[in-house]
C-alpha cells in the first residue's frame, strides 16, 4: 500500500512538471499560471503527507502514528476539495477572458436584418448556401453569419451540426490564437481533475475512516480513564 501511495505522489509530480513545461512553452497566461500553482500546492501537500507516513517518530505508537497520518490526510483531502473549487473558478474566468477577446475580433451577433437574411437564405439552393456561408466566414461577416448559425435549424434551414461547424470555422480563421487557448485551458483543467482523482486515491490509501474512528475512540477513552484516575488520587 505504501509503495502504491508513493507512486501516486510521483505521478502528481510528473503532472506538475508536464504542466510547468506547457506553461513555459506557450508563454505567459494568468489562468495557466494559477492552474499550475494549484497543482503544485496539491503535489507539495501529498509529498509532505507521504513523508510523515514514511517517517514514524520513535515517540509514537503504531496507533498514534496512524492517527497522526489519518488527521493529516483529512486536512489534505479538504485542501484538494478547495483546489477543485478554485480551479473551476480559474477555468470560468480564463474562458470568459478568451471569449471577450474573440468577441472583439468577431461580431457573432445577429443585427436588425437577421430575419430578412434567413428568409433569403432559405430560398437558395444547396450549392449557393454553401458558397454564401463560406464567403461570410472568409470575409468575417459575423452578423450575417450569426443570423443563420445562431437561429434554430427550423429557421436557418441547416442542421445543428452545420451551424456549429460554420461558427467554429469563422473563429478558427479570424481568432485562431484564442481558439487554441480555449483548448489549452480545457486541457489544463482536465489535468487538475486527474490530480484531484489521484489525490483522492492517495487519501484512501492513508486513511481508513473506520480504523481512524476506532483509534480516536480508544484515545478518548484513555484520556477519560486517566482523568478519572487523577481524580481518584485527590
Amino acid at each position: 500500500m505504501a509503495r502504491i501511495a508513493h507512486h501516486k505522489v510521483r505521478a502528481l509530480g510528473a503532472i506538475a512538471e508536464r504542466m510547468a513545461r506547457s506553461v513555459g512553452e506557450k508563454g505567459d497566461n494568468a489562468a495557466a499560471r494559477r492552474f499550475l500553482a494549484e497543482v503544485n500546492r496539491v503535489h507539495a501537500g501529498a509529498a509532505a503527507l507521504d513523508n510523515v507516513r514514511a517517517n514514524r517518530s520513535p515517540l509514537d505508537t503504531a496507533e498514534g502514528h496512524a492517527l497522526k497520518v489519518g488527521k493529516l490526510a483529512k486536512k489534505f483531502d479538504n485542501e484538494v476539495t478547495a483546489v477543485i473549487n478554485r480551479s473551476g473558478e480559474i477555468w470560468r474566468e480564463g474562458m470568459s477572458d478568451v471569449q471577450r477577446r474573440i468577441d472583439e475580433k468577431i461580431d457573432l451577433k445577429p443585427n436588425a436584418f437577421a430575419e430578412e437574411i434567413r428568409a433569403t437564405f432559405r430560398t437558395m439552393n444547396r450549392k449557393s448556401k454553401v458558397e454564401l456561408l463560406g464567403q461570410l466566414v472568409k470575409e468575417n461577416r459575423g452578423p450575417e453569419l450569426a443570423a443563420i448559425v445562431k437561429a434554430p435549424s427550423i429557421l436557418s434551414g441547416i442542421s445543428d451540426a452545420e451551424r456549429a461547424d460554420y461558427e467554429r470555422a469563422i473563429i478558427s480563421m479570424h481568432a485562431p490564437k484564442e481558439l487554441a487557448e480555449q483548448t489549452w485551458l480545457d486541457e489544463l483543467f482536465d489535468s487538475v481533475g486527474i490530480v484531484a482523482t489521484t489525490s483522492s486515491g492517495l487519501v484512501r490509501d492513508f486513511m481508513d475512516p473506520g480504523e481512524l474512528a476506532r483509534i480516536e475512540r480508544a484515545e478518548a477513552s484513555a484520556v477519560e480513564a486517566g482523568e478519572a484516575f487523577d481524580q481518584s488520587l485527590q
